[in-house]
């Protein structure tokens, strides 16, 4: 796709109103491909101003990608150290992808949004996303690392159970292919975090619980009502205290949320008596933690007092997958380190251990410890860091255990053993107690455990299959026979053969197959014969009648509204295959129809032929109206003169008295019509009519086609050979002239359309009507007569192409001159003439000072130049081709050209 194509016209579907950068209209806010940061920037309204040095950002992007049909589902984040709360500037994104890594050729920007859908991509496609956001107040461009997305079908998007109920179960006879493990495996735990940051909730409105401990910063309100009727929102100051009027000051820095309501009261009832009180927290206190080690964007956070572990890590973009899972260490105050294992959340939902952050807190991301794979039948496939010693069981139950289709028999396991190489231990447990079994075996660093599908062959079943009511598998039960499947006439389907179906069987003990026939029909009635008895993985099929024996056929011909080959069935009639047929044609011959049957003995084949009466037939009567055997063929012949609607129509242009569009009947000629028109005006020009005929049209634009894409091929031929067949760079560059020149022919005359000239010579109605050119009229034919045109065109390399007045007795020398004379370049052994009646009159013609002329019948003297030209003629001069060895061949080409043009009615020989 085109850099800075507009969405509206790329075809690509983007839903609803996109957010826009303040003062873009509908349509705008694409940055085109190329540009730096600074220019960036700019572009979505983010520049420094003057005098300002830009410093690289701080903060990044955390993007995930989750594709779909025809679509990805974009969702992010802004993290990264110095991002304080207080900070309400939102950022405003630009989407960049593309098919290619770091080329995007589209670019959309999406406003403040977090979370956008891409839609109208193509599946199976990948393609490379990256999201860039700008803060205008900090003057900062952030950008996540490029992310990879490839859109599916709806059915390949399907979960893994989804598929599996999805999929037909094959027998033994069917062809079975080993289903891959999917060895595609990510990293348990690590999406938690990208998942929660576009859906982090304020952390203010959250409920305090009584253990909550006070601080500076945070915001108490007091109630009082009584005696004494007061409200005070206070905050604790930097010295742990809350000022509260005509009370004084009261400590509660350290103490929980219980405990700090009772130090109020009892502060209360020091001054006054009768009140009730009650203490709320406001807007609290933001602490300072450090969030250090294989996370995403380590760095000092300012957090709410409330905040965990998880929501300091989930601020810093969780863990990168380098990090460690398992061991994050919190260090406070120089205590010794408590240690959190976020799998006890992520595989039981147990967060007892995640603690609450206190100012000054140091959160440590380790490097990953040892890791083990899970791929195939389990509930969770996955890569899991593990934590201390781990068996082969525990990681199962951290897979979500062994699905119903794993092989609990198949459980193989990949080590690289001593860091110098790689062993396979396959384990089969041996005995009752799975569990225990595999409880044995320890796992370790980089292991990868594969449990395998069960084979996917069914076992225990029968099929049936053919023409039958209700085809498909079914149970095996010992003993069972033919009939158990088939109990009756009421499981087939119509026309089924009865005299024979079969049976696929796999022999032991190399499960070869084998084909067992039998009697259906007497299957059906109770022989114990063909009742066979059935086996495990049989398959009994069915056949139709159409499968087993030849179907018989009659055909029809001729004068009817469908004739071909249709089904022959018992007791069929003509009529029958007239009706099939769609019935008679209104021009068909009712008198005399023709049926054909081949009759055939011991002799050999022979052809017997009988006259039948159409019109009796269709009335009934039986002499006429045979009952048919299989292979007749029946001809209906048509009326004698008839024509079609569109063989019936010709049409008159120009100076005939009546112009227009006449009916024909059979055999009438071209005077017939002309005389029905009125005959010819004054002004009729006949030496310049024009007469076309559609059959001649197709076979003039039949010889085009076949003319220029023979040519088409020369030329590409010829365009290869150019340089080894050029002696210098003038010759080279002389050879792509003329190819060229070529070529813009060829393109000129695939433009045009064949016109379907046929050249006649009009004359006067009497005169014409003794003439070979009063042609047999054909539906279609087209006669335009002129006026009496006033000019002579020249054309081709001349050095003023145009049209002149005509003059009686001038000759082709006369007009030459007036068109300032031929080119240098001009072929003037090959001029030749365009007459107004079509026809062509060349130099070559003439070469000996002498030619016939028709139209006078005698002999004339002068040579080409010498020619008279009439009204309406046309001069043309062609170019003359270099004389490069190669391209004589192409003299002949040029001439075919040349032909099939004049032919058509297109003149481009000019340029030739």
């Amino acid at each position: 796709m085109p850099q800075g194509t507009d969405l509206t016209s790329s075809g690509m579907n983007y839903p609803g109103t996109m957010n826009l950068l303040p003062g873009m209209k509908a349509g705008e806010g694409l940055l085109p491909s190329g540009l730096n940061m600074q220019d960036k920037l700019k572009a979505l309204g983010l520049g420094q101003q003057p005098g300002q040095e830009f410093k690289a950002p701080e903060q990044k992007i955390i993007l995930q990608a989750q594709p779909g049909d025809g679509l990805i589902t974009l969702s992010w984040a802004v993290v990264g150290a110095r991002q304080k709360p207080d900070n309400t500037t939102p950022f405003r994104f630009v989407i960049q992808y593309g098919t290619e890594s770091n080329t995007y050729t589209r670019q959309l920007n999406v406003g403040t949004v977090n979370s956008y859908t891409l839609r109208g991509l193509s599946n199976n496609q990948l393609y490379f996303i990256k999201v860039q956001g700008g803060n205008p107040d900090q003057q900062l461009l952030v950008s996540s690392a490029e992310t990879q997305a490839m859109p599916l079908a709806t059915e390949d998007l399907a979960s893994p159970l989804e598929r599996s109920f999805s999929q037909t179960t094959p027998t033994l006879l069917d062809t079975i292919k080993p289903t891959p493990v999917d060895r595609s495996l990510k990293q348990f735990g690590y999406d938690f975090f990208k998942n929660s940051l576009a859906n982090q909730a304020a952390s203010d409105n959250l409920p305090v619980g009584a253990d909550y401990v006070l601080g500076p910063g945070d915001s108490v309100r007091i109630d009082v009502w009584g005696s004494l009727q007061a409200r005070y929102d206070l905050t604790v100051d930097r010295n742990g205290e809350i000022n509260i009027p005509k009370v004084g000051a009261v400590k509660v820095w350290g103490l929980s949320y219980t405990q700090a309501k009772d130090i109020i009261n009892r502060a209360f009832a020091t001054y006054y008596k009768g009140f009730q009180l009650n203490v709320t927290l406001g807007s609290l206190r933001t602490i300072q933690v450090f969030v250090v080690g294989e996370v995403e964007v380590p760095g000092t956070y300012y957090v709410s007092s409330l905040a965990t572990v998880i929501n300091a890590l989930a601020a810093a973009g969780g863990p990168s997958k380098n990090g460690s899972l398992r061991t994050i260490k919190v260090s406070r105050n120089g205590k010794p380190a408590q240690v959190i294992d976020l799998y006890d959340m992520f595989l039981s939902g147990d967060r007892s251990r995640d603690l609450r952050l206190e100012n000054g807190d140091t959160i440590f991301v380790p490097v990953i410890g040892p890791v083990a794979a899970v791929a195939g039948e389990v509930k969770r496939p996955a890569i899991y860091e593990l934590h201390g010693n781990t068996s082969l069981s525990e990681l199962l139950a951290m897979a979500g255990g062994i699905t119903a289709a794993g092989d609990a028999g198949r459980i193989q396991l990949e080590r690289i053993e001593g860091n110098s190489t790689r062993i396979v231990l396959d384990y089969e447990p041996k005995g009752k107690d799975l569990q225990k079994e595999l409880a044995a075996v320890n796992v370790q660093d980089r292991d990868m455990v594969t449990v395998f599908p069960v084979y996917d062959a069914m076992r225990d079943v029968v099929t049936l299959a053919g023409n039958v009511v209700r085809p498909g598998s079914y149970q095996f039960r010992k003993g069972m026979r033919v009939s158990d499947l088939l109990p009756g006439y009421g499981a087939l389907l119509p026309d089924s053969y009865l005299g024979a179906a079969e049976i696929t069987r796999l022999a032991l003990p190399d499960y070869h197959k084998e084909i067992l026939s039998f009697n259906l029909g007497k299957a059906l009635q109770g022989d114990e014969r063909e009742n066979l008895p059935l086996q495990e993985q049989d398959t009994i099929r069915v056949f139709a009648r159409s499968e087993m024996t030849e179907q018989p056929t009659v055909s029809i011909s001729g004068y009817v509204v469908s004739p071909g080959v249709y089904d022959y069935y018992p007791q069929m009639t003509v009529r029958d295959l007239i009706t099939a047929a769609g019935s008679l044609k209104r021009n068909a011959l009712l008198t005399r129809a023709e049926l054909t049957r081949i009759v055939v003995d011991k002799n050999g084949a022979e052809a017997h032929h009988l006259e039948i009466d159409l019109e009796k037939t269709l009335a009934g009567d039986p002499a006429n109206n045979p009952v048919l055997m299989p292979n007749d063929a029946l001809i209906v012949r048509g009326v004698e003169n008839w024509l079609d609607a569109t063989d019936r129509f010709v049409t008159l242009k120009g100076e005939v008295r009546f112009p227009g569009v006449y009916s024909i009947t059979k055999g009438e000629r071209l005077s017939s019509v002309i005389a029905r028109a009125g005959g010819f005006t004054d002004k009729a020009y006949l030496r310049g009519a024009r007469f076309s005929r559609l059959s001649v049209q197709e076979e003039q634009q039949k010889r085009m086609d076949e003319v220029i894409a023979r040519t088409e091929q020369d030329l590409q031929r010829k365009q290869a050979e150019l340089a080894s067949l050029s002696a210098s760079k003038d010759e080279l560059e002389a050879n792509k002239a003329a190819l060229a020149g070529l070529q813009k022919s060829l393109d000129k005359l695939k433009a045009s359309k064949a016109q379907g000239r046929v050249v006649i010579h009009l004359t006067q109605l009497d005169e014409f009507r003794k003439s070979p050119y009063d042609l047999e009229l054909m539906g279609g034919d087209t006669l335009e007569v002129p006026q009496t045109p006033s000019v002579v065109n020249v054309m081709g390399s001349v050095y003023n192409p145009t049209s002149f007045i005509h003059l009686p007795d001038k000759d082709v020398a006369y007009y030459l001159k007036r068109a300032g004379g031929a080119t240098q370049d001009a072929e003037q052994d090959s001029m030749y003439v365009i007459k107004a009646d079509g026809s062509v009159f060349s130099k070559q013609q003439s070469s000996f000072g002498i030619r016939w002329d028709d139209e006078s019948r005698h002999w004339t003297f002068g040579g080409f130049m010498a020619t008279r030209l009439d009204p309406g003629d046309t001069l043309v001069v062609p170019q003359q081709l270099e004389q490069t060895a190669w391209l004589r061949n192409f003299k002949d080409v040029t001439t075919i050209l040349s032909q099939i043009a004049l032919t058509a009615g297109v003149v481009i020989a000019a340029g030739l």
